[in-house]
């Protein structure tokens, strides 16, 4: 329920539009003369469709602009200047309509005609009743504003460390997985890496996968926020935008990324190793490979940074277009020419 608004309108009275969100309006009148409202799709000195209560005995709804017919209604007493009589008027699908209270059935309708864009409705008088004037009681629907978007100025992914002595996990801790209970994101040093993994709350302990073998780690820091999203993958194709999650124990320090992977119908968080072409997992004192996982990515940056990435396609290495002979007759240095498209 709305607003209950109370006016009275005389002629010559300059036109108040109320911004309207619903295709109905509920309204009560006292009036000797007629009663005009207004249906219109923006603000302005006319309207777009008028509907009359009292004209000469009669009601009717019509378009305003142009020589368009009007539908009408012979309803002679339909107002009274004694007491508050109460309609409704509707205008969706193809019709406008108006009725009285307690009736489902209109008293005239208006027909064939596009579906309606009314945002406004105004109420008046015609000008040959301009010493009558008529009282309203409107019950206008609550403005419903459109929600503002705001992008995210929060929840950026971070690593936290974690007290080696009560492993307690920070607000916002990301949930990286599941295995019988929800598991989080890790990454410890361990040989000379700095590895992610996964964090057991039941058990209180770390793990990280390593040279075959789970390893437990008691000193770690566990990433947090939410502003990233997982981005399916296999081998070594890894999307632009990737969490790098820590390196290798090797020279160069290989980049190693953020993953997890479905393991005996488990969820588990690891570690990506692209020279590997697969995601290590930890798992029941092992470390386990997957060739088809998950990658954790900022979401701004979803494209693949080596060849296209579409999930369960393997695209070729290489692809080569050759020359068309006909057009390259007068260029023979061209003949084996070929594009080498990734």
């Amino acid at each position: 329920m709305g607003d209950i608004v109370e006016f009275v309108t005389l002629n010559g009275h300059q036109k108040i539009f109320y911004k309207i969100t619903s295709s109905a309006i509920n309204f009560e009148i006292k009036a000797m003369g007629n009663a005009v409202i207004g249906l219109a799709k923006k603000v302005g000195p006319e309207c777009d469709y008028l509907i009359v209560l009292g004209d000469n005995r009669r009601s009717w709804i019509k378009k305003y602009h142009g020589r368009h017919s009007r539908e009408k209604a012979d309803t002679p007493n339909i107002l009274s200047n004694e007491e508050y009589r109460r309609f409704w008027v509707s205008w969706y699908g193809e019709a406008i309509r108006l009725g009285g209270d307690g009736h489902t059935n209109p008293i005239v309708s208006y027909n064939n005609y596009p579906t309606l864009d009314i945002k406004y409705v105004t109420f008046f008088v015609l000008n040959h009743d301009y010493q009558y004037p008529v009282h309203w009681k409107v019950e206008l629907p609550p403005i419903i504003q459109k929600p503002v978007l705001k992008p995210l100025t929060d929840g950026e992914l971070h690593w936290v460390p974690i007290d080696a002595n009560t492993h307690v996990l920070p607000d916002g801790v990301l949930i990286g997985g599941y295995e019988k209970e929800n598991l989080y994101i890790i990454r410890a040093k361990h040989r000379g890496s700095l590895t992610p993994g996964k964090f057991v709350p039941a058990e209180g302990t770390a793990y990280i996968s390593w040279g075959g073998d789970a390893h437990t780690k008691s000193v770690f820091e566990v990433l947090c926020g939410f502003n990233c999203m997982w981005v399916p993958c296999s081998k070594d194709k890894i999307p632009v935008g990737a969490i790098v999650g820590g390196y290798s124990e090797n020279i160069e320090h290989e980049k190693l990324y953020v993953g997890r992977a479905k393991y005996l119908n488990y969820i588990i968080p690891g570690k990506v190793q692209p020279s590997h072409k697969v995601c290590y997992i930890a798992y029941d004192g092992k470390e386990i490979g997957v060739d088809n996982y998950e990658i954790l990515v900022h979401p701004e940056t979803r494209r693949s940074a080596n060849k296209v990435l579409i999930p369960h396609y393997d695209i070729p290495d290489e692809i080569e277009i050759e020359h068309d002979d006909d057009d390259d007759e007068d260029d023979d240095d061209d003949d084996n020419d070929s594009v080498i498209i990734f």
